[in-house]
């Protein structure tokens, strides 16, 4: 058998060359492990089993102020010193105790690291055994990290917290915080406050199912439920509910998801029930305060009393919310009442009746000068007059008012409702302002009536005298006797025809009337002469116009008729007198008068002279146009004397 030969070892030898490369790969490895150490964000130290630092990445040399060169070998307790934040007593390192027990260990949550330059700084960091392949302990790795910002932050969240919560129980107004079964996690003070609950009867049950179940609403879920899904809001959503301890109230509800984390709804209520009853109440002021201008105007503008009185009981009506009301005028005289306008009644037997003062209800009202209120009319013992007429207007509350205007009665308002009123005092307050309003209303329709009567009366006075002195004209001059009445005539044609106001017509009459009035200021021996007029005796009778000016211009209500009797003298060519007036100058009453005047003269027999044909006084009409009338006026006149011969005819 072959010799035996030497057993070959089952481990080959490692040449130099692989053991170069081995070597190689290992700085290699060690670089990379130490780049990943230096590149961590945290510190980062690594001791030996004797505790002195073999690493020490950037991030541990800007925490404790030692450079790794200068803390390698060193103690870990030299570099690394720890205290309690709360107690300022030095803590055990972690790598001490990671090398007693062979235990990761982590630090309590107050540790301050106290770095070389003294700063304090709160970190939060873990030791950990370092073991090769045997399982043996090799060394630590101690890892740490600020926590300045994270405890900034954290802090910062906890006061925002607390800051909301505070927010949350001081906040005058109800606030609910739902969770995503729309459950109550978290009321307020107010909610409890206004709703007059409590907590056992309140948190943790579905918004639907507090009180008598108030929020079971269809479109409130929706919306609710819509914030959750759909990450919406809503404002101003307003709930008219009868509420459970505290009756029918109006609240406004705000909503919004408060963290999407957990989906939290935060809803906001505001009870707006006075605030609604105030824009009521302001609202119903500012249409009684339309009803009491609506109620001027009718008084400034209408002087029909009953128009007048319409317009009152209407607005009385309305804004009183009563189903009828009746006012009735006292007569001074008789000392009775006659109803003058009724309202909502379903019989007229109201407008039928008569009262002396003193009987029944608005007889009572008068007598004793106060306002009357029966609440329920069954409750008191009714007088036949309220018996004959009632039915079948079955009245059950009743208010009567005294109308009075510069301390006389006028009459009675009186209010009728179906049902029981149980007013408030604005109600009485708005009912004196209107029954002061219907007071003077009745005065002043009384007081117009009264001016208008005397005002006709005066016209017809002023007219009267007019008259009679134009007749006095004619009496003294008996030549033209009969002149004023036909010229004046004649003149208001022309007006009709030249398309004058009523009004301006009603002054050319007056004018015309009162043409010759200043020849009362004329001697009668120039007036009454016979024969021929001197010069001199001309320039006194043309001052007639002026003295007509002189008697006229004072009274006022004779001012407007002025333009005849001053200016009927004056010629369309500026040659007559008293001013010379030409053309336009001369008021147009007075153009038209002279034409008249003259055709009236040349148609009468006067002791000198016949009256001319018909056809000779209209061809000197004609002739004159341009020089003493107005063109235009002649053109009309004869229109107008046309027409008259063709009614002749």
């Amino acid at each position: 058998m072959p010799p035996n030969k030497p057993e070959r070892s089952s481990r080959r030898k490692v040449t130099l060359r692989e053991l170069s490369d081995l070597y190689d790969r290992l700085l290699k490895r060690e670089a990379q492990l130490r780049a990943a150490l230096y590149s961590i964000g945290d510190a980062l130290m690594i001791t030996d089993t004797d505790g002195s630092i073999t690493l020490m990445n950037p991030a541990a040399e800007r925490l404790t102020g030692w450079t790794e060169s200068e803390a390698l070998a060193l103690p870990i307790e030299q570099v690394f010193r720890i205290v309690d934040e709360d107690t300022r007593a030095a803590i055990e390192n972690p790598v001490t105790r990671t090398l007693r027990t062979g235990t990761v260990v982590r630090l309590h949550h107050r540790t301050l690291l106290i770095s070389r330059d003294g700063r304090e700084i709160p970190i939060a960091d873990a030791g950990a055994p370092i073991r090769d392949e045997s399982g043996d302990m090799t060394g630590v790795i101690l890892t740490f990290y600020d926590q300045t910002l994270a405890r900034a932050a954290l802090q910062a969240a906890q006061m925002a917290r607390e800051f909301a919560e505070n927010i949350i129980a001081t906040v005058r107004e109800p606030l609910l915080v739902l969770d995503s079964n729309l459950r109550v996690v978290s009321v307020n003070h107010a909610f409890y406050r206004l709703f007059r609950t409590t907590p056992e009867e309140t948190l943790d049950r579905q918004i639907y199912e507090l009180g008598n179940q108030q929020w079971n609403i269809p479109d409130l879920r929706r919306l609710l439920e819509e914030i959750l899904t759909r990450d919406s809001h809503f404002d101003g959503y307003a709930v008219t509910h009868e509420f459970e301890h505290i009756g029918q109230r109006t609240m406004l509800l705000n909503a919004r998801r408060i963290r999407r984390s957990s989906e939290l709804i935060l809803l906001a209520i505001e009870d707006i029930t006075e605030r609604i009853q105030a824009e009521q109440k302001v609202q119903s002021h500012l249409r009684r305060l339309r009803a009491l201008r609506t109620i001027d105007q009718a008084i400034i503008s209408a002087f029909d009393m009953r128009v007048t009185l319409d317009i009152l009981l209407e607005q009385i009506r309305t804004h009183l919310h009563v189903d009828a009301a009746a006012l009735h005028l006292l007569d001074p005289h008789t000392q009775t009442l006659t109803c003058a306008a009724a309202h909502g009644f379903q019989s007229r037997a109201i407008q039928q009746i008569t009262l002396r003062t003193g009987e029944g209800y608005a007889g009572q009202v008068a007598l004793g000068r106060r306002t009357m209120f029966l609440a329920d009319l069954r409750t008191f013992e009714q007088n036949q007059f309220h018996l004959s007429w009632m039915h079948p207007d079955t009245f059950v509350s009743y208010c009567g008012v005294p109308l009075i205007a510069r301390g006389q009665i006028k009459g009675v308002l009186e209010i009728f409702h179906r049902t029981r009123l149980d007013p408030e005092q604005d109600w009485f307050d708005f009912l004196e302002a209107l029954s002061m309003q219907a007071a003077i209303a009745i005065d002043s329709v009384e007081s117009f009536e009264t001016l208008q009567r005397s005002n006709a009366q005066l016209v017809l006075a002023y007219e009267a005298t007019i008259r009679g002195w134009a007749h006095a004209l004619d009496l003294r001059d008996r030549e033209t006797e009969g002149h004023s009445q036909r010229v004046t005539e004649l003149t208001v044609q022309l007006a009709r025809a030249a398309g004058l106001s009523d009004e301006q017509i009603a002054h050319i009459r007056r004018g015309a009337l009162l043409h010759d009035i200043g020849k009362l200021g004329i001697p009668d021996s120039i007036l009454l002469k016979p024969g021929s007029l001197t010069p001199e005796e001309w320039v006194i009778m043309r001052r007639h116009p002026e003295y007509a000016f002189g008697m006229l211009s004072p009274i006022e209500y004779l001012r407007p008729a002025l333009d005849i009797p001053y200016c009927h003298h004056e010629r369309w060519d500026g040659t007559g007198y008293p001013r010379g007036l030409k053309g336009d100058q001369i008021p147009l009453a007075a153009r038209l008068f002279a034409v008249a005047d003259v055709w009236d003269a040349l148609q009468s027999d006067r002791p000198y002279r016949a009256r001319w044909p018909r056809e000779q006084a209209l061809e000197y009409i004609r002739s004159q146009a341009g020089k003493h009338f107005d063109p235009e006026v002649v053109e009309l006149f004869l229109k107008v004397i046309g027409a008259e011969a063709d009614i002749a005819d």
